[in-house]
């Protein structure tokens, strides 16, 4: 599987550093792992896997876990073959968001990683996004039906 998540900064916020280290665990079980950043920041975690410039994504294939709407947005306009997934975060600024977050919970699928996440997604959108417990491998594949 190719899988590659799309972040705004490659420094080691919580959220990536999660990131880095399931890509780090799983890396010889994919076929290839990556992330591309808009913003280069100071990163703590040694990768194992390809880190790029967002510039460089027309070139990737597979599955693009996207973590703000900007960069979904963004993915989204990339003529390119890879299936395109947004991962919904409380730190979102859904105010500002709230017609993008609609249009993405109807035409994409949306992925949460927190319970109260997955809560206030619904209740902005209606929409009901798909609930990853654990960064796993196979919760992964299950969801991305790979």
């Amino acid at each position: 599987m190719n899988l590659g998540f799309y972040v705004e900064d490659c420094g080691g916020s919580p959220r990536n550093q999660k990131i880095y280290n399931f890509l780090n665990e799983n890396v010889k079980s994919l076929r290839d792992g990556a992330v591309f950043f808009n913003n280069v920041s100071f990163n703590p975690v040694q990768p194992k896997f390809g880190m790029f410039d967002a510039t460089e994504i027309w070139h990737f294939t597979g599955h693009l876990i996207c973590t703000s709407v900007n960069n979904f947005i963004r993915s989204t306009n990339v003529a390119n073959k890879f299936k395109t997934y947004y991962l919904f975060d409380m730190s979102d600024k859904t105010q500002a968001n709230f017609f993008n977050l609609l249009q993405i919970g109807r035409s994409g699928r949306v992925l949460v990683d927190d319970p109260v996440a997955e809560k206030e997604f619904y209740r902005i959108t209606g929409v009901k996004p798909t609930f990853i417990s654990d960064y796993t491998l196979e919760d992964l594949k299950g969801v991305l039906n790979e």
